[in-house]
């Protein structure tokens, strides 16, 4: 593979429907692992309205009250990712997608999500947030109904914990030379739209088990002043330079099929 200078390219895109975020990241992957050079590309974006994003693997019926998303205005969509069903609401999303294994010390799952989490660690203490790595995978609880729980209840190793609770959900998925992570980063957390939206009975646990930066702080942060922060922490922590591509998603990007 074709050696390049220690530049990411940078996306920070406005709100997009969840069809098109998706389909945009799934593209993002396809790039690098079609790509004969070294290639990361970071992008952070948001949702126009509240959204639901399921596992590529999982079952809507067990994952999702679609008639109660329906009569709310929330959509559903497919991550092209796997993991459990996140409320995309009041949050600033991010996706890496790369095929630079070297940079993520080999590229496999646990030492990319391992990467990927420190250098966000970085970002969210300078919004004034210590937050630390979940140390173990907790196994989900087996709902005796067969539904599927949603994925701020269940932290997998790597992801990012504020107090004991998950302020940052994130999936990923490898292909043979590239790989996509994408994730929350909560600002609040609706639990109470969650728990109706994925027909969760005890709503009490989302309490104990999220966290959203607002209740981190004294004051709300801007989502500029994220982008801000967390692109800061990347740059000091993988030692790159970022460019700008805005208009990366135009063209082939901007008309992706949904996933």
């Amino acid at each position: 593979m074709t050696e390049t200078k220690n530049i990411w390219e940078l996306i920070v895109d406005p709100a997009l429907d969840g069809e098109t975020n998706m389909a945009v990241d799934s593209r993002l992957l396809e790039e690098v692992e079609s790509s004969n050079v070294r290639r990361t590309i970071v992008r952070f974006y948001s949702w126009i309205n509240p959204t639901v994003s399921l596992g590529r693997n999982q079952k809507k019926e067990n994952a999702v009250d679609l008639e109660f998303c329906s009569e709310q205005g929330i959509n559903v969509v497919y991550r092209p990712t796997g993991g459990r069903a996140v409320l995309h609401d009041d949050e600033l999303t991010y996706a890496i997608a790369s095929n630079d294994v070297e940079r993520f010390d080999g590229g496999s799952v646990y030492a990319t999500y391992r990467r990927i989490s420190e250098a966000m660690t970085q970002g969210y203490r300078r919004l004034g947030v210590d937050v630390a790595l979940a140390p173990d995978t907790k196994l989900r609880r087996r709902s005796p109904d067969g539904r599927d729980d949603p994925c701020f209840i269940s932290p997998s190793r790597y992801e990012l914990m504020f107090k004991g609770r998950k302020i940052a959900g994130s999936a990923q998925r490898q292909l043979r030379r590239g790989f996509l992570q994408h994730g929350s980063i909560l600002i609040t957390c609706n639990r109470e739209l969650l728990a109706r939206a994925t027909r969760l009975t005890d709503q009490s646990i989302l309490n104990e088990e999220m966290a959203g930066v607002a209740e981190c702080l004294p004051e709300r942060p801007s989502v500029d002043s994220m982008v801000s922060a967390f692109r800061a922490a990347f740059i000091e922590y993988f030692s790159i330079e970022f460019k700008l591509v805005n208009d990366f998603r135009v063209g082939s990007y901007w008309n992706c099929p949904p996933v």
